[in-house]
């Protein structure tokens, strides 16, 4: 009774964090540069920690089936049980919002457990990119005398930059030349007049934020083992859980087709690639095409080895329950 007592003092004690919101459903991922262990939903906010690599270190709580609560692994004194992806929804109870997503084998710890359902915590990190705007934070509470500082490190061992507000937005007075880090490679010139938003500070530079946009299908993301756990049956699992989650697959292709009124969840004559996959399994999946990926579509010969980058429209359709994932950047094996 004494050890709870004091663990509870010790946790009123601690600074309250800031809080972000995710303006679109997003990877948690083990580290900045780090594999994906489950999602989180759009719309939802969650206690944030230190800025470093373009990432936000945020923790995820929530309720899972205390059936799905494996054993020790690593660090972690429990796990997601090994098998298809799990919900954590914000109350104990099968009707409850899901609020994010984990894979199966993911690290976590039990806060506490209620009948079947168990209250689950995960600390990850969260692209900036997939952040709203404007971040909520709460009042500011003393530090506890003795405790370290919280400003996070650069990789050097330096304070990272200061961050700044989402407000007062910069503009380029001539072309500039955008550089990774201070005093390194340029990357790209913005044009005068480019409107950046500003995210830190750092003995003369400003570390900015630029908007716009490219076509979906000729970006991959720039984790190679975002998705490396999810397969094929987790989608048709869990249709609603993985939607929007990007895949890398070998797959087989079929070939091309035109998608007719009983395939649900593909618009009437949206050209499609029946493939088989990924490689370990004999799924049927459809792979919606992009106007801009319909001529190298066409290009591939029957029973094709293709390595693709596919979004998860949805888990598993109907009428045959085959998932159909939207088509990005495509390569022959």
């Amino acid at each position: 009774m004494r050890r709870l007592s004091l663990l509870l003092l010790l946790c009123a004690a601690l600074p309250v964090g800031a809080q972000v919101r995710l303006a679109r459903t997003t990877d948690l991922l083990t580290a900045p540069d780090g594999r994906a262990v489950g999602s989180l939903q759009s719309g939802t906010s969650w206690r944030a920690g230190p800025k470093r690599a373009g990432a936000t270190q945020v923790t995820l709580e929530g309720w899972i089936e205390s059936a799905r609560v494996g054993a020790r692994r690593d660090s972690f004194p429990q796990t997601v049980a090994a098998g298809a992806t799990v919900r954590v929804r914000a109350t104990g109870a099968a009707g409850g919002r899901v609020v994010g997503v984990l894979v199966g084998g993911a690290g976590i710890r039990v806060l506490e457990r209620r009948g079947a359902w168990s209250r689950v915590r995960r600390t990850g990190w969260v692209r900036d990119a997939a952040i709203a705007r404007t971040e909520e934070r709460a009042p500011a509470t003393a530090r506890p005398s003795g405790t370290a500082s919280a400003t996070p490190e650069g990789p050097g061992g330096e304070p990272e930059a200061e961050p700044v507000g989402p407000q007062g937005r910069l503009r380029t007075a001539r072309p500039l030349e955008l550089r990774v880090a201070p005093g390194s490679t340029a990357i790209t010139t913005l044009p005068r007049g480019t409107v950046v938003t500003p995210l830190g500070r750092d003995r003369g530079w400003v570390r900015v934020q630029v908007e716009g946009w490219l076509p979906e299908s000729l970006v991959t993301p720039a984790d190679s083992s975002y998705a490396a756990a999810l397969r094929a049956v987790d989608l048709r699992l869990d249709p609603n859980g993985t939607r929007g989650r990007t895949v890398r697959w070998h797959v087989q292709v079929i070939g091309l087709q035109k998608a007719d009124p009983l395939r649900r969840g593909l618009q009437a004559d949206e050209p499609y690639l029946l493939a088989l996959g990924p490689e370990g399994e004999n799924t049927v999946l459809y792979l919606a095409v992009p106007p801009e990926l319909l001529a190298a579509a066409r290009a591939l010969p029957a029973m094709a080895d293709v390595l693709v980058t596919a979004r998860v429209r949805l888990g598993r359709s109907e009428p045959t329950g085959a998932p159909i994932l939207d088509l990005l950047p495509l390569s022959r094996r």
